[in-house]
């Protein structure tokens, strides 16, 4: 048959190897486009199961109660959020908690792909200097994705410890241990703004570029203040979100439009 559906099967197979294999192939912004989206849902979920109450108060300055036992340094500390051992609180709180633990392992490696995809993209246009720098922004990010695994590890233990004696060994390293993943992912995310302030036109990468280089900048400060993190994310969020916008949306559908 010299025909499919009307359409010689020579076209179909251009077609196909455009799509998968030729130069005009769309595939690294689509790819973003479906990886930034599949993040922001996971994150949600996250967001929706996490408790948003303490069982008595959170410390600090903390707002989020995530981030409240990520640094917690005291038993009193993580008492205050989740409550005392063998009561209705600690137990319906600790299992919450325990189950948005195990989701976040699978997270990290989510956003530990989307962060790579954006800084490797970002610096195309820079390759020989680009990829002399890359290996240690993927340094980064290894030790901010090990360090995030730890950090579940510890809090789970923290979860299962029934007294204060049981916590203290976990809560030694965790907040260190949540500091260390927060400079790391700050870091790459500040080594990213200056490729887009250097090497990337319009005011969307721009803003990405300030909103990275603030949040880290805060970030830098928490060690001193700690609730400082807390008011770092939603410069680091929608640095992301103008990213996602621009390598996966904005790109994907007028590279589709200039090739259809």
């Amino acid at each position: 048959m010299e025909f499919l559906l009307g359409v010689p099967k020579p076209f179909h197979f251009h077609v196909i190897s455009n799509i998968f294999m030729g130069e005009k192939s769309n595939f690294p912004e689509v790819w973003g486009l479906g990886l930034g989206l599949f993040l922001a849902l996971y994150a949600g979920f996250l967001n929706h199961i996490t408790p948003k109450e303490p069982a008595l108060d959170n410390h600090s300055g903390f707002e989020s109660t995530l981030l409240g036992l990520e640094m917690a340094e005291t038993p009193k500390q993580v008492q205050d959020l989740i409550g005392i051992p063998d009561t209705i609180d600690f137990f319906n709180l600790s299992s919450e908690y325990r189950r948005v633990h195990y989701f976040d392992f699978g997270f990290i490696f989510c956003y530990l792909a989307f962060l790579t995809y954006t800084g490797h993209y970002a610096g195309r246009k820079v390759r020989p200097i680009f990829l002399k720098i890359f290996m240690g922004m993927v340094l980064l990010l290894v030790i901010a994705g090990f360090a995030d695994l730890i950090e579940n590890i510890l809090i789970l233990n923290v979860l299962d410890a029934k007294t204060a004696e049981e916590m203290a060994p976990s809560l030694e390293y965790l907040k260190p241990t949540s500091q260390l993943k927060w400079f790391c992912l700050f870091g790459y995310a500040a080594i990213v703004s200056v490729y887009f302030w250097l090497y990337e036109k319009g005011w969307i990468l721009r803003t990405a570029s300030v909103l990275f280089f603030t949040g880290f900048f805060l970030q830098l400060f928490s060690i001193y203040k700690t609730n400082l993190l807390e008011l770092s994310f939603p410069f680091f969020a929608v640095g992301l979100v103008c990213s996602w916008f621009h390598y996966g949306f904005s790109l994907a559908f007028s590279s589709l439009s200039k090739k259809t």
